[in-house]
């Protein structure tokens, strides 16, 4: 009875610290979402193109202006024409308006995903820094029950949910864009296949170890808990053999989700590197303020393109493990540490350059045209008016499929920071024995033999 009081009492206050600073945060964030709009950080200050009118197309069209004369001869009330084309080299001209309140985005499609996905992110993130603050500074005991745990979770079903509704939308499509996606989930299932069959010497993931440890983790819980009641049961777990194919599985289906979000991105990183997405020049500005501006951009876009190929040579033991292991004489904890938190800071870097990607996009409008000069024949005119509306439509989506997967790296770097925080194993069900033993040898009155046995089984004498 001592021992759950004791333990009644540890598990309140740890939740309570873990739920007092949820409830705080969230009611925080949720006020903040109704009187600002999260999706006004990445939209704020960019620029888009607006499509040009029907009177404004109508100048290149000669069919436009006879139809204009002819009703103007007849005295007659001057309509537009609805159905006219226009030369494809026309020296079109489009005008260009700044993003400044939220009265100009909160029609887009999608706008509700991107405010949902920054609110749980940032709340998440002010919850881990909360609960590992309170843990350091032994407000809080070293335990595996977080509340951040659960909330790093639900932001990872919320951006695959969207992951997963974007590619329905293009599964749907049919033609092209289904056996892409079918051939990036078979190059990503080779790929797996390939690390799997790897010699531990060289790439090392440590599936093995880590399924071990959790395959014995599991066995002492369910032990204890007296899950498993009979010995037929004593291995309810899949083998590691199983445990890599679904991995594998995992991996295809990964691979499926990110294809035309890593085509977009491919593309937008292009445009950059071309210097096709620069902002409008302002004429008050110097051109060496502008020069130093664009060399920054660069540095940034090149980061964010060669970043993930060093991430990847992070995981080769005899080039990088076994070199800080040896020369720096870093201990294999600190340096999964490393690991872990040089992926976090490229993917706080991809999200903090996702204003550069967004301007890129709305950019296209301006390169649409500039394709469009190159070309013979004629267009008409609702296409051009509906391409350059589109570009800025579709903007939302550009800025959840650069988000969502850097927001789902960014909660599992979270979860295997609170990982290396807790204890490397679960306490035993001795203590408790010897606990209640010494309990029994001061108050023999209070506590029987029979409360004993209620514990782990009846005490040896």
């Amino acid at each position: 009875a001592v021992v759950s009081t004791q333990s009644t009492g540890t598990m309140a206050m740890i939740f309570g610290i873990q739920l007092l600073s949820t409830l705080v945060i969230g009611l925080f964030m949720t006020k903040i979402f109704s009187n600002y709009s999260y999706s006004l950080l990445i939209f704020r200050s960019l620029w888009f193109c607006v499509p040009p009118v029907t009177e404004y197309l109508g100048e290149f069209s000669q069919a436009y202006k006879d139809h204009m004369k002819k009703k103007s001869r007849n005295n007659d009330k001057k309509e537009p024409l609805e159905d006219f084309t226009i030369p494809r080299d026309s020296n079109l001209k489009i005008r260009s308006n700044r993003i400044i309140s939220y009265a100009q985005i909160k029609l887009l499609p999608h706008g509700d995903e991107i405010d949902m996905a920054i609110l749980m992110s940032l709340s998440s993130l002010l919850i881990y820094i909360v609960t590992e603050v309170s843990i350091y500074l032994k407000y809080t005991p070293v335990t595996d029950l977080h509340l951040s745990y659960i909330w790093s979770m639900l932001v990872l079903l919320f951006c695959t949910k969207f992951l997963c509704y974007m590619f329905k939308v293009y599964i749907q499509l049919g033609g092209g864009e289904r056996s892409l996606c079918a051939l990036s989930s078979f190059l990503f299932v080779v790929f797996a296949l390939f690390v799997s069959m790897a010699n531990k010497n060289s790439i090392d993931f440590g599936i093995e170890e880590g399924y071990g440890e959790f395959v014995s983790e599991f066995m002492k819980f369910a032990n204890s808990t007296k899950m498993i009641k009979s010995a037929a049961h004593q291995d309810p777990l899949p083998s590691v053999k199983a445990f890599k194919g679904f991995l594998i599985i995992l991996s295809g289906f990964i691979g499926a989700l990110l294809t035309f979000p890593s085509f977009r991105y491919g593309s937008l990183t292009s445009q950059l590197l071309l210097g096709e997405a620069s902002l409008p020049q302002d004429e008050n500005k110097e051109k060496k303020e502008e020069g130093i501006k664009d060399k920054l951009v660069q540095v940034l876009v090149h980061f964010n393109l060669i970043a993930p190929l060093f991430v990847l040579v992070c995981w080769c033991k005899p080039l990088v493990q076994d070199h800080f292991m040896n020369e720096f004489a870093v201990s294999e904890k600190s340096f999964n540490f490393l690991r872990i938190a040089f992926i976090a800071i490229t993917m706080l870097v991809r999200v903090f350059s996702i204003k550069l990607y967004t301007q890129a996009h709305l950019n296209t409008a301006k390169r649409y045209l500039r394709q469009l000069k190159r070309e013979a024949g004629r267009v008409d005119h609702k296409t051009v008016q509906q391409k350059i509306a589109y570009t800025f439509q579709y903007s939302s989506v550009i800025v959840l499929q650069i988000l969502t997967p850097a927001l789902i790296v960014l909660q599992l770097c979270l979860i295997l920071f609170s990982l290396q925080n807790t204890p490397d194993v679960m306490p035993d069900v001795a203590p408790a024995n010897t606990i209640l033993a010494g309990v029994t040898d001061i108050m023999p009155d209070v506590v029987s033999r029979s409360d004993v046995t209620v514990f782990h089984g009846p005490l040896e004498t």
